[in-house]
């Protein structure tokens, strides 16, 4: 640095600290759920290290939890999970959890890191609906499987009488059919 800069330096103001009004804090959770989308783990450290929620809700209530698995984010998944007191059964509002996300998109390793955390495999959303159901309406053999060595129970019916087996028959998950019909019959 130049002397005169030096010397300059010493007679500027401090800057302002920012302050976190709500404002703020929305658009900081704005900027976080985008990088959690992204997989920019960065931004979302330095978005918990400036003590901002893990629990936070987008407009559909999704957390930052069920963003990451949805988009097959596996670091953001791993870091959101380190997170002091987040909630891996949280429920956005159509009832839907992190685990039903990553069953429905396939993201096997994220659902097991999920079911690590101690998530319920067996929660229902409002038309009690499962992540078995999500797997199996999708046709993800290996996501049924997974579920079922987890302890994912094949014999819950949704509101509308459907079982996990009964979806996959009716989408023609040959492969998924035969894991779920092993998993009821004994």
């Amino acid at each position: 640095m130049f002397p005169i800069l030096v010397v300059l330096a010493q007679f500027a103001p401090a800057p302002k600290p920012v302050t976190l009004t709500p404002e703020v804090a929305a658009k900081l959770q704005v900027i976080a759920f985008q990088a959690v989308r992204e997989g920019d783990s960065v931004t979302l450290e330095e978005f918990f290290s400036a003590g901002q929620p893990v629990n936070g809700t987008n407009p559909r209530g999704d957390t930052l939890l069920t963003v990451a698995a949805y988009a097959g984010q596996a670091e953001a998944v791993t870091l959101i999970l380190k997170q002091p007191k987040c909630e891996v059964d949280a429920k956005n509002k159509m009832g839907l959890t992190a685990l039903m996300a990553a069953a429905f998109k396939g993201h096997v390793e994220i659902a097991a890191q999920i079911v690590k955390a101690k998530a319920d495999v067996n929660a229902k959303n409002d038309s009690r609906q499962t992540a078995l159901m999500f797997a199996a309406l999708t046709g993800r053999t290996k996501m049924v499987e997974y579920l079922l060595k987890a302890g994912a129970d094949a014999t819950i019916t949704d509101k509308s009488g459907n079982t996990a087996l009964s979806l996959a028959t009716t989408q023609g998950a040959k492969d998924a059919v035969k894991l779920l019909k092993a998993a009821i019959e004994p």
